[in-house]
């Protein structure tokens, strides 16, 4: 009994996801991108490298509510199918100057 109690007044704290979307944006139009945040949250968008054939990637996210503590959100932009320029956000350092 004394267990159960334990573990529901666990379960009441929110715990940051495992799991995150990772999506290709080279085949990915703006609109399409901006749909999947929206939708998910938070989500890796990364691009294939052209020279190296490594990844760039990072994590964008719909809202500040999807930062960690000590962030803030930050306005960027990714290349996707349609633009070279697609509005995202993402979060940084609360402490970071902005670039």
């Amino acid at each position: 009994m004394k267990r159960a109690v334990i573990l529901a007044v666990i379960s009441l704290f929110p715990f940051e996801a495992a799991a995150i979307v990772r999506y290709l944006v080279q085949d990915m139009t703006c609109a399409d991108v901006h749909e999947a945040i929206e939708r998910d949250g938070a989500a890796i968008l990364y691009r294939k490298a052209s020279a190296n054939g490594l990844p760039l990637y990072n994590r964008y996210v719909s809202s500040a509510e999807f930062c960690p503590s000590g962030q803030r959100i930050a306005r960027a932009s990714v290349a996707t199918a349609d633009t070279q320029s697609c509005p995202v956000t993402k979060c940084e350092d609360a402490n970071r100057a902005s670039s």
